[in-house]
């Protein structure tokens, strides 16, 4: 079964498994954080149910965004969200294992990549039985290195990588990025609340580039149990005093 949900975003409308895989706000708050820049050449990695390239859609102008999906049920309701939404002239959604999309889509010619790869290896924690969501938050089909390996491939000189990542897996991540000629631009970590340790961080790279790491303020997701922060609220068009229903497509902030 089905379920048809309001992203609160431009009217904008997202088809998703009333059980299984649905997004999280980690996508959301992955979609807001990348550099978009007009005409950007955009690929989403591991794209699921859609929801990176609907809300870049949102923020960005003339822009072109492909999702790569490898479930093909998965890959296949996604499309259906971006006929819905009548967004083919700006999204794609193509069937595809990561690994070997640059040869069918070229590699060196895309000037952002995002991803919000699976968080925890097929060594930790349990694996859900539901397929869409035993692969979105294990390392079942892909590990880290893949999806910044591809990245490296799909962008051009000087392009962008942002991706969205557990904390503690922080010092993987770099070694990776370094070995890919990617170097860190970007780090914003994220908090549950103001008095609580980063459990997740945003990240940004550029291919090429020179080592030049910004830190950027925290982002603070709750201002108290059940209550979006400000600046969530805001990305909603809804600020101070506005409602609290945001419409989080997956319950929480814990990474599918």
């Amino acid at each position: 079964m089905e379920t048809i949900d309001d992203l609160l975003i431009e009217g904008l409308k997202l088809i998703q498994k009333k059980e299984g895989f649905r997004f999280t706000l980690d996508s959301v708050l992955l979609a807001q954080f990348a550099t978009l820049k007009e005409g950007d050449r955009v690929v989403d990695i591991g794209t699921g149910t859609g929801i990176i390239p609907h809300i870049l859609s949102a923020r960005g102008k003339k822009i072109r965004v492909t999702g790569i999906e490898l479930l093909p049920e998965m890959a296949e309701m996604a499309a259906r969200s971006v006929l819905m939404n009548g967004l083919e002239e700006t999204i794609e959604i193509l069937e595809g294992d990561l690994r070997n999309i640059h040869k069918r889509l070229g590699g060196g010619t895309y000037t952002l990549v995002t991803a919000n790869p699976p968080y925890s290896s097929v060594r930790q924690g349990q694996t859900s039985t539901l397929p869409g969501r035993a692969v979105a938050r294990h390392e079942l089909t892909c590990g880290l290195e893949d999806v910044v390996s591809c990245a490296a491939k799909l962008l051009n000189y000087q392009g962008r990588f942002a991706l969205i990542q557990r904390a503690d897996r922080l010092p993987e991540l770099f070694d990776l990025l370094q070995k890919y000629m990617l170097k860190p631009r970007r780090l914003r970590c994220i908090h549950a609340f103001a008095d609580r340790p980063a459990q997740h961080v945003l990240l940004e790279a550029r291919k090429n580039a020179a080592a030049d790491l910004k830190v950027l303020p925290p982002l603070i997701v709750y201002r108290e149990q059940g209550r979006y922060s400000e600046e969530i609220l805001r990305w909603y068009g809804k600020g101070s005093g506005g409602s609290e229903e945001v419409g989080e497509g997956g319950g929480g902030n814990n990474g599918d």
